[in-house]
């Protein structure tokens, strides 16, 4: 049978808890027996030979990257957990008609946490290179899940929503 996958995209600004929010996921997914494919943007950036700059067209070029390799791995059943900012409307639209089984998962943080927070310093050193500081982040026009990941939530509560998710749309 060829069945075809699932790819979650977790979106949000840097510092809303993507990468935390895809490997709870991930350990959820693992207890129920599905052995996801992670690819987290800041490890595929890490991974892939070359230099990869943070200008607008050199993010895009980047995200569209990461739809094309979820659908190369989804394609081949796999349920694929995408954490990235990848905050543009162009590669969110040719996400959800290309990738089987999309999911998109908006983690939002009110600013002033994303800047307590600010695990990398990003938004410290931020000079107007930072999607949402100096430079306008395309939040997602129609995300299936849109999670205030601050506050009362944790990580884990958002990754049982996001698995809750998968589960009523039968995509597990």
């Amino acid at each position: 049978m060829d069945r075809h996958g699932t790819v979650v995209w977790l979106t949000g600004l840097s510092g809303t808890g993507k990468s935390t929010v895809g490997a709870r996921l991930r350990d959820l997914l693992l207890e129920r027996g599905v052995r996801p494919v992670v690819l987290d943007g800041d490890r595929i950036r890490a991974a892939l030979p070359g230099e990869f700059g943070h200008t607008p067209p050199e993010r895009r070029a980047l995200a569209a990257g990461y739809g094309r390799l979820a659908r190369e791995f989804a394609e081949q059943g796999h349920t694929v957990l995408c954490s990235t900012i990848s905050l543009f409307h162009d590669v969110h639209r040719w996400n959800r008609a290309h990738l089987p089984g999309y999911v998109e998962v908006w983690l939002r943080v009110p600013e002033a946490e994303l800047r307590r927070r600010d695990p990398k310093g990003l938004y410290r050193r931020a000079s107007g290179g930072l999607a949402g500081v100096g430079q306008a982040a395309e939040f997602p026009d129609a995300p299936d899940l849109v999670i205030d990941n601050s506050g009362d939530t944790t990580p884990d509560r958002a990754a049982a929503t996001v698995l809750h998710t998968l589960q009523r749309r039968k995509l597990l």
